[in-house]
Parts: structure tokens; C-alpha cells; sequence
């Protein structure tokens, strides 16, 4: 029997500042996000000299640390009571993360040996992946929490897309630079005086949401068991399709980004450095795609927004790699493929958030907090996965590291690998998994132009 409804939190007015302090959480989580994309294995294999295939299975075995975690620590949130389910979670694990935001970059001595340094580096290392799974799953649950109210919740991702955007804008324009600096040469002690200060200034951006924003949305919580729980978030179609398409373009966006500085370098036979230039012009047009988001979901519809921005996307790419690879042609595809993706996140977000308003089977509010946690693990595992497939592409290719000229065959793979692919994965996501996806939540339907599912 479906547990009686909590009783609803105290309402209060949703201001600018609120707003502003819940894009500010997503900046936070994107500036550790960015490093550790792009700048752990680094940390690990030239600073730390630990070898490569130890980095491998240690970033391996963290991620599969978070497949219990998070789950767990939605299930968790699920359970506590309306009204304090997520933001107390949050502000209480900001001190320890920032603490082992810090430490996992801090270089160990080259004295000891190898074994011990992996193995505190791994321990470090997955201690700082269960820390991000909290607070994020706490934060990303907020979503649905704050507010109800469909126009709020499309405000609202569109302000996490425009911080987490400027989080990543931000990792690439300053850590090298920063690190540099800071270490007056020695990257050792750069790197350690860089991340205590992204540890302070991470923790002051999660601390505004976990201040100035709200949990207003009554839940189902009760007394329902965790099989209950799972139960009833599988048994929603909207959740598994839209979480199946975020799967579907994270991993198309790891091809993308992965393979980017190797097309520019062996295809264009440019500068390794003109790569970061690109992905400061997608990350720029990712916010005005952003700015464009909510007028476009105001008009259509947000899920006929996602469909047709991921199908936008994805024929970008596939125009871009059907013409003459020139640099031209590169920028302009990534610029629109940035609009394009800008303009689906916010809309993703609004849409994740209505998929827990109820529906079909057991769905509900009561599994807000598993949804986004397992909504999170998904994106994680696209990274790795994704990363692992795109090495894999590249070998079978004839890769050859280190040379500066690389055969036709592995130019084509190459290319192959940075446009075929993620174009495919997002027109799979925009034509297929999207086809039927209607949102079951009132308001959205009546927004929406979306193709009702077949019966």
C-alpha cells in the first residue's frame, strides 16, 4: 500500500538569489568534475611517476566504488524526512570533501616505493569519489525538491548549466597557468598550493545552495522498502528513456572531447594548443545556448527541445565529418554542436526533475533521491566506458604514440572516432530512446508537442 503523503514544507518565495546559489553548486562540481577529467591521470602518472597501468585500475576500482555508493546515499536521502532530505546532506559533506579535495592531489614522496604511493593515491582517490557522490547525489536531488512548479525547475537547470559551464570554462583557461605559478616552476608544489585553493573556493560555491536555497516539495517517503523503492523508479519510462539518452550522449561526448586534440594534431596538422581554443569556443557557445534554452521550451515544449536539440546535435557532427576536414569547418561544427547542447541541458534537467512527480507503477516522489544518484552513476560510467572504447578505436586504427605523422589509416580512424561516432550515439539518443518519450507530468503535457507512446 502506497504510503500517505508527507505533509508539505513551509512555502516561501523563490528569489534571484536562490536561483543564482544553486548554479553556483553546479560551478563547484564542474571545476572537480574538469580536473579530474583532465588533469588526474596527468597528476598521477607525471608528478606522482606512478605508471600507467596502475592509474588505470585505480580509476577503475574508484568508479566502481560509487556503483554501491550512490545508490545507496539517494536511498538514504529517500528516507529522511520532507523538508530535509537532501540540503542537509549536502552541507554536512562539503567540509570533508573539501578536505579530500586537497589531499588527493597532494604529491607524495618520490622516496617511497611505488606500492605505497598507488595505494595511498588509490585511497585517496576513492575516498574523494564516495565524498563527490554525496553531496552531488544530495545536490542533484534538489532539482526536484526546491520547487514543483515546471517554469521554476527550467529557471532553475538553466542556472546549474550556466555555472557548470563556467566551472569548466574555468579549469581549462587557469589550472596549468595557476599551477605554474603557485609552484614557481615545481608543479609538485603548484599543484598542492592550486588545489587547497580550489578546495576553499569549490566549498564557498556549495555552500551557497546548502544556505540560500529550499526544499518546498512534499514526498511520498514513508516507510517503503528499498526494493520498493528500486521497483518503483524501473518502472518508469520516462526516467529510463531520458537517463538512456543522457548515457547515450555522455558517451558520445567522451568520443568527441577524447579524440579532439588527436584530430587537430595528426588530421589538421595544427597545434595540440588550438584544441584548447576549441573547447573554450564550445564551452562560450554552451552558455548562449543556455540563454536560448527557456524561450525555446517556453514556445515547444521542453521534451520536443531535448529531442530535437540532440538530433541537432548529433547531425552537426555528422555533416562536419561528411565534409573536407579543414579547420574552418571544425570550428563552425563545434560552435553549433555547443548551441545545440546548450540549449538540451537545462531542458534535460527540467524533464529528469517532472519524470519524479509521478506516473505509472510505483513512480513518485519517493524515489527522488535514487533516481538522480543512479541518473549520476550512469554519467559517470559513460566517461569510463566511453574513454576505454575510444583507446580501443585508436589502437585498432594503428595509432602509433609519439610520432608526428600518423598513416592514412589511422588519420580515418581518428576522424572517425572524434565525429562518426559521438554522431551516431547522439542521433540513436535524439531518433530512437527520445522517439516516444512523453513526460507524465500535467503541466507538461500541455506544454509539450510531443508524439504520445504507443498502446
Amino acid at each position: 500500500m502506497k504510503a500517505p503523503r508527507a505533509a508539505a514544507p513551509s512555502v516561501s518565495r523563490i528569489g534571484l538569489a536562490e536561483v543564482m546559489a544553486f548554479g553556483a553548486g553546479d560551478m563547484g562540481f564542474n571545476i572537480i568534475w574538469g580536473l579530474m577529467l583532465s588533469y588526474l591521470a596527468y597528476f598521477y602518472t607525471e608528478i606522482s611517476l606512478l605508471p600507467v597501468q596502475m592509474v588505470g585500475f585505480m580509476l577503475m576500482a574508484a568508479r566502481a566504488a560509487s556503483l554501491v555508493t550512490d545508490p545507496v546515499v539517494g536511498l538514504w536521502i529517500d528516507h529522511r524526512p520532507a523538508g530535509r532530505q537532501a540540503i542537509p546532506v549536502l552541507r554536512g559533506g562539503i567540509a570533508p570533501f573539501m578536505v579530500l579535495v586537497a589531499l588527493t592531489f597532494m604529491p607524495l614522496p618520490h622516496a617511497w616505493p611505488v606500492g605505497m604511493r598507488g595505494l595511498c593515491a588509490a585511497m585517496g582517490y576513492m575516498a574523494l569519489c564516495v565524498a563527490y557522490g554525496v553531496v552531488n547525489t544530495a545536490y542533484g536531488a534538489m532539482t526536484s525538491l526546491i520547487s514543483p512548479d515546471h517554469d521554476m525547475r527550467l529557471r532553475l537547470a538553466t542556472s546549474r548549466m550556466v555555472g557548470a559551464t563556467l566551472g569548466s570554462l574555468l579549469v581549462s583557461i587557469t589550472t596549468l597557468p595557476m599551477v605554474d605559478w603557485l609552484g614557481h616552476g615545481d608543479r609538485q608544489a603548484g599543484f598542492a598550493l592550486y588545489m587547497v585553493v580550489v578546495a576553499c573556493v569549490v566549498g564557498g560555491l556549495l555552500w551557497l545552495p546548502s544556505r540560500f536555497c529550499h526544499e518546498r516539495v512534499a514526498t511520498d517517503g514513508g516507510d517503503m522498502t528499498a526494493r520498493a523503492r528500486v521497483a518503483g523508479l524501473l518502472a518508469n519510462r520516462g526516467w529510463r528513456r531520458l537517463t538512456g539518452a543522457m548515457l547515450l550522449t555522455m558517451l558520445g561526448s567522451t568520443f568527441l572531447f577524447g579524440a579532439l586534440v588527436y584530430d587537430v594534431r595528426y588530421v589538421l596538422h595544427d597545434s595540440d594548443h588550438v584544441a584548447g581554443w576549441l573547447l573554450g569556443l564550445v564551452s562560450l557557445m554552451v552558455l548562449a545556448g543556455c540563454g536560448l534554452s527557456l524561450p525555446l521550451a517556453g514556445r515547444w515544449g521542453t521534451a520536443s527541445v531535448m529531442r530535437g536539440g540532440t538530433l541537432a546535435a548529433g547531425g552537426v557532427l555528422l555533416v562536419a565529418y561528411v565534409l573536407p576536414a579543414r579547420m574552418e569547418v571544425l570550428g563552425i561544427s563545434l560552435a553549433l554542436f555547443g548551441l545545440c547542447v546548450g540549449i538540451c541541458n537545462p531542458v534535460c534537467f527540467t524533464l529528469l526533475a517532472h519524470c519524479m512527480d509521478g506516473g505509472d507503477g510505483f513512480s513518485g516522489t519517493h524515489t527522488v533521491g535514487l533516481a538522480w544518484a543512479l541518473n549520476s552513476t550512469a554519467s559517470k560510467m559513460a566517461f569510463d566506458v566511453g574513454g576505454s572504447l575510444l583507446a580501443g578505436v585508436l589502437a585498432a586504427s594503428g595509432l602509433v604514440s609519439g610520432v608526428g605523422v600518423q598513416s592514412v589509416h589511422a588519420q580515418a580512424g581518428i576522424h572517425a572516432g572524434f565525429l562518426l561516432v559521438p554522431a551516431l550515439l547522439y542521433l540513436l539518443a535524439g531518433g530512437v530512446v527520445l522517439r516516444y518519450f512523453a513526460p507524465q507530468n500535467p503541466v507538461e503535457a500541455v506544454n509539450s508537442t510531443a508524439s504520445p507512446p504507443p498502446t
